[in-house]
């Protein structure tokens, strides 16, 4: 079992390594949370793997006890050398390359004989966005997603409105998917430990509909209006697209709503709502 800290910190001396923070590496050490992960997801022999980012192979040791097949992206050379000559699972397939730069579709013909294809990884939090997103924009099979991310970061992509935590991250999100966070973990569960603790979340891609003009000019207005956190819709429309506050004022409360009305307030249908009057109708 390589979730422990004695097998860790013996794999790591082997090589002569350490984590890379400018990987973001924080290797799990906590055999019961990974199985945990792992239940949690679903896993069985008719389902296909994409891990990005295995380090060393401790969660994905146990996913390949469950999947049928296992498909890692790993972008650190010394990762890939661990993996390939200590991770005794002939259902795991080793590619050093950064995720960001695959391609997706070409990666599911790994997978064509298996029902259900999930994505898990131990997010660092420089790349969490980027990932999430590509993996959201990209159109395929692929529905589920399981991520470890830091606390703080699992609150916002699974915010909800008039919440301190909803924001134009979980706006965006919940456009295409529902996100729910499943459990926490400590961050005594990782070597070397963060200052942090972490959260498993589930985002689950599905259609929903949303009818809206110009989906990508709305998106845009999503993270417009949340630009200036603290600050009103009115300032926000102001600031990011020059409108006058009191034509702002006008058309919101044409619409119904109080001059003084926030960004975190609103639900999509909402939002939807507020851009096609300032940005289709008029």
């Amino acid at each position: 079992m390589i979730a422990s800290v004695s097998k860790t910190k013996e794999i790591l001396n082997k090589y002569n390594l350490r984590a890379k923070k400018q990987f973001g590496q924080n290797f799990l050490i906590d055999g019961n949370i990974i199985r945990r992960i792992v239940n949690t997801a679903g896993i069985n022999k008719t389902c296909g793997v994409i891990e990005i980012g295995p380090g060393i192979g401790a969660l994905t040791e146990e996913i390949a006890k469950h999947a049928k097949k296992v498909l890692c992206y790993e972008i650190d050379s010394d990762m890939v050398k661990i993996l390939n000559e200590n991770l005794n699972a002939d259902n795991v397939k080793i590619v050093l390359e950064d995720f960001l730069k695959a391609d997706i579709e070409q990666s599911l013909k790994y997978f064509e004989d298996c029902d259900r294809v999930v994505v898990m990884s131990n997010l660092p939090y420089y790349i969490t966005t980027p990932i999430i997103f590509k993996l959201l924009e990209s159109e395929n099979r692929i529905e589920d997603f399981y991520f470890m991310v830091q606390k703080e970061v699992g609150d916002r992509l699974t915010g909800k409105p008039k919440t301190k935590d909803y924001n134009s991250l979980s706006v965006l999100i919940d456009f295409q998917a529902n996100a729910n966070l499943e459990f926490m973990v400590s961050r005594k569960c990782f070597l070397p430990e963060p200052n942090v603790d972490s959260a498993i979340i589930h985002i689950k891609k599905v259609k929903k509909d949303y009818n809206v003009n110009n989906r990508a000019n709305f998106l845009k207005f999503v993270q417009n209006i949340f630009a200036l956190r603290r600050k009103t819709l009115v300032n926000n429309l102001s600031s990011q697209y020059g409108i006058k506050k009191e034509d702002s004022i006008d058309i919101l409360k044409k619409l119904g709503y109080k001059e003084t009305i926030r960004s975190e307030e609103l639900l999509i249908d909402e939002m939807i709502k507020i851009y096609e009057e300032f940005f289709v109708n008029n």
